[in-house]
């Protein structure tokens, strides 16, 4: 536990290299140019509120949202909206006022909100924190992966939230310098003019990265930023977690998996047993019902995905691509998507992605992560290659190689059925 452990402090520093960090990132500027005391207090009621808000959301949480079939869709909005509107109270100090009047009942909780004098800036750190912790969507890798898919499909345990609290500590290390850098900016200028208009600009950047948000841009602008990024940028962040020893405490904190638990990192052709059939799908899209049994003769691809997934999003148009240069021989996609975060568990933001991103295979949708139980994956994305007598021959996990993998269905598709 140990090892998985301190990895997963590691991963979570490493998250403010991921384009999926870059929403949060003038929030936690702006947050941290605000007010005027009580500076310490305020910074580490966002960093608590933050860490908190994400570790209930994503594993304490997690299974009864899913069992209610509840997502955080309005709680992200009803943050972006706050956020928005403490970015404003920056650019138009007079709005600050004008609020703080009209929350006088409210003992000045408005102006805690903002840092301002009368409060201790604890309060007011942990409510902006707790929105920045519902708006973070983070690419996270196998460890965090692992974790939510226990919480879900088991709850919350000791080793799922320690694993989890030490993946949020270290995202909570570049998060509070970013914060932090905001302040001394701000402290480094001698004229209270400049100060002031570099705090407006503050305020603009949170406005503008709220909005984003809730016009629900933030995916397609984190998927843009991260095709201008070098090559093999995400796989290269998440490569850190793929360690033997990460993958054995992984393995037995979510118990052995049916399949994924069993197979090398990188195989030539093989059997690799049966093909768990689907189980647990509650919808489908651009399709009907399909089971693998009604499948054979077929070549089929089984791609685990979720729509926020930036990896998920890269490798989204070679399958696309496969799917239709090859659907005519007998091969069949079906991309099971498996939510990781709350919102992404909202049928109707899938069928929204689904028709977005031009998706035109099969999508089977697993809520309870019963199919990706069954195949005993960790991994957005994963491939699952099989044959047409439904048996596993190949996989292939995250990023990269996508000639090999259009390799492997050239040759089972050359196979005799």
């Amino acid at each position: 536990m140990t090892v998985l452990l301190a990895f997963a402090f590691v991963a979570g520093v490493l998250t403010i290299l991921s384009p999926c960090a870059l929403p949060v990132i003038p929030l936690l500027l702006g947050s941290g140019g605000t007010g005027t005391t009580a500076r310490a207090r305020r910074l580490s009621g966002i960093l608590l509120g933050f860490a908190v808000t994400f570790v209930a959301v994503t594993v304490l949480l997690a299974s009864l949202l899913a069992a209610a079939r509840l997502t955080t869709d309005r709680l992200r909005l009803a943050s972006a909206l706050l956020l928005a509107a403490v970015g404003a109270v920056l650019v138009v100090p007079a709005l600050g006022h004008w609020l703080e009047a009209r929350a006088a009942p409210l003992q000045g909780l408005g102006l805690r909100v903002t840092g301002g004098r009368s409060g201790s800036g604890l309060a007011g750190g942990l409510v902006l924190g707790a929105a920045i912790g519902l708006i973070w969507a983070p690419c996270v890798g196998p460890i965090m992966a692992g974790v939510i898919a226990v919480a879900v499909t088991a709850g919350p345990s000791p080793q799922t939230l320690a694993v989890a609290l030490a993946y949020v500590a270290g995202a909570a290390i570049p998060f509070a310098l970013v914060a932090a850098s905001g302040r001394a900016l701000l402290r480094g200028l001698a004229s209270p003019v400049s100060a002031d208009r570099l705090r407006r600009g503050f305020g603009l950047l949170m406005v503008t990265a709220a909005l984003v948000v809730a016009l629900g841009l933030d995916v397609p602008l984190q998927a843009a930023v991260a095709t201008a990024l070098p090559d093999g940028w995400g796989s290269a962040l998440v490569a850190v977690e793929d360690q033997p020893a990460v993958q054995q405490e992984l393995a037995q904190l979510g118990g052995p998996g049916t399949v994924a638990s069993e197979l090398p990192a990188s195989v030539p052709l093989e059997d690799l047993g049966r093909a768990p059939e689907l189980t647990g799908i509650t919808a489908w899209i651009n399709s009907d019902p399909l089971a693998l049994a009604s499948l054979r003769g077929k070549v089929v691809l089984v791609h685990f995905w979720t729509f926020a997934c930036i990896n998920c999003i890269h490798v989204q148009p070679y399958v696309e691509a496969w799917y239709e240069r090859y659907a005519a021989d007998g091969f069949v996609v079906i991309g099971v998507h498996t939510p990781e975060l709350s919102f992404e568990r909202d049928l109707g933001n899938v069928r929204q992605a689904v028709a977005d991103d031009g998706v035109t295979f099969p999508v089977a949708f697993d809520p309870g992560y019963r199919t990706w139980a069954a195949y005993g994956n960790r991994y957005w994305p994963a491939f699952y290659f099989i044959d047409r007598q439904g048996h596993i021959r190949h996989t292939h996990f995250g990023e990269g190689d996508y000639a090999g993998s259009e390799q492997v269905i050239r040759e089972l598709l050359a196979e005799a059925a």
